[in-house]
C-alpha cells in the first residue's frame, strides 16, 4: 500500500483535486470499487491450474506464504488486509493475482494502482530532481486503477503498451460496485457471480523502483459497459466501464507474452476479452452508511431496497446475462 488513506490528507486529493475527479467523466465511471478475498482467489487459481505440476507449484507458493515466507511477489499475510467487503482504488489495496514468472505461473499480491516501469526514479537527462521524479512516479499510481482494453496496445498509450505485450495478469475479486446517481442521491449496486465466490478479471502489471523500493502494481482491464451498466451509470448518460472476466481455461493464453508484430495473437486475445460470462451474474442494491459511503462490512453484500429507485432490478439481471 502506498499510504494510509485519508481523504483529507491524501496526495491524490492534493495533486488532482477530488472535485476535479468527481466531475471528470473519464475518472469516475470506472471499475474502481471492488470486494476481494485473497485466500479464496489463490485457492481458485490452484484449483484451476492447467496441469498437476502447476497445481503443485502454486500450492507450494500458497503454503509458504501462509507460513510467513512470501517471497518477491507476495506479502506477509495481514489478516485484516486479506478480505475486503468493499475497497476503493484510492486505498491502493493489495489484490490477489496470478501472473507469469520466469519459471511459470506465480501467485502474487499486487498494489492496485499501476506504476509503469519507466516511472522508476533512475537518473535521466531531464530537469526533474530525484524527489520530483519519485513523487510523479507514485502520483500516477493514485488513479491508474483501470486500463482500457480497446487501446492498451496502441503506440501512444505508453503507460500500458509494454505490459499489454508481456505482463498481463489475472486479478481475483469477488465482485464490484457501480453507482446510479440521480441529482445529489446515489444508489450503490453490487455485481457478483451467482454460482462462484471468485470472479477472475483481466489485468496488467508492472514493476517500478522508487526511492530504492520495488513497487509491484496492477490495473484492472475494462471494456465499455453492457446495457445494464449503462443504465446504472447515470441512467445511460455515461457508458461506464466494466471489468473483463476470464474463464480458467483461458488463463494460460492470457498470460502468454506477445512479441511486437504478433498480430494474430493480439486478435486471439481480443476474443478472450469479450467472453460469455463465466457464470450467471447477479446484481443487488446495497446500503450506504451514515456517511453516505459503502461500508467495509457484510452490509456491503446484503440486499437493501430503495423504494424511490427508478430502475427495475429484474430487468437489469436479464441484461447482465
Amino acid at each position: 500500500m502506498f499510504f494510509s488513506f485519508d481523504s483529507a490528507q491524501s496526495p491524490i486529493n492534493n495533486f488532482f483535486g477530488m472535485k476535479h475527479m468527481s466531475e471528470n467523466p473519464f475518472l469516475w465511471p470506472m471499475c474502481n470499487k471492488v470486494s476481494y478475498d485473497t485466500n479464496a482467489g489463490f485457492r481458485y487459481a490452484i484449483k484451476n491450474a492447467k496441469t498437476s505440476e502447476e497445481m503443485q507449484k502454486l500450492h507450494e507458493q500458497y503454503s509458504l506464504w501462509r507460513e510467513g515466507e512470501p517471497g518477491r511477489y507476495l506479502k506477509e499475510p495481514v489478516e485484516d488486509e486479506l478480505y475486503k467487503y468493499f475497497s476503493h482504488g484510492q486505498e491502493n489495496p493489495s489484490l490477489p493475482v496470478l501472473l507469469r514468472g520466469a519459471d511459470g505461473p506465480k501467485l502474487a499480491q499486487l498494489t492496485w494502482g499501476f506504476i509503469p516501469n519507466w516511472r522508476s526514479d533512475k537518473p535521466r537527462p531531464d530537469p526533474l530532481t530525484a524527489a520530483d521524479r519519485a513523487k510523479k512516479g507514485l502520483d500516477i499510481g493514485r488513479i491508474t486503477w483501470n486500463a482500457a482494453s480497446e487501446t492498451m496496445f496502441d503506440d501512444e498509450k505508453r503507460t500500458w503498451k509494454d505490459s499489454a505485450h508481456d505482463r498481463r495478469c489475472v486479478v481475483f475479486i469477488t465482485g464490484y460496485f457501480v453507482y446510479h446517481r440521480v441529482d445529489d442521491k446515489k444508489y450503490p449496486f453490487y455485481i457478483r457471480l451467482k454460482d462462484e465466490d471468485v470472479m477472475a478479471v483481466a489485468g496488467l502489471w508492472d514493476v517500478a523502483t522508487i526511492n530504492e523500493e520495488e513497487y509491484l502494481t496492477c490495473a484492472i482491464l475494462t471494456q465499455e459497459g453492457n446495457e445494464a451498466i449503462k443504465q446504472i451509470n447515470d441512467g445511460g448518460e455515461h457508458a461506464g466501464r466494466m471489468p473483463i472476466m476470464l474463464e480458467p481455461k483461458d488463463f494460460e493464453q492470457w498470460l502468454e507474452p506477445i512479441m511486437e508484430g504478433e498480430y494474430d495473437k493480439i486478435d486471439a486475445l481480443d476474443k478472450l476479452m469479450n467472453p460469455t460470462p463465466v457464470g450467471e451474474l447477479d446484481i443487488i442494491t446495497v446500503a450506504l452508511n451514515e456517511d453516505g459511503k459503502i461500508p467495509n462490512s457484510e452490509v456491503a453484500h446484503e440486499v437493501h431496497v430503495y423504494d424511490d429507485l427508478n430502475i427495475e432490478i429484474e430487468a437489469l439481471r436479464k441484461n447482465l446475462k
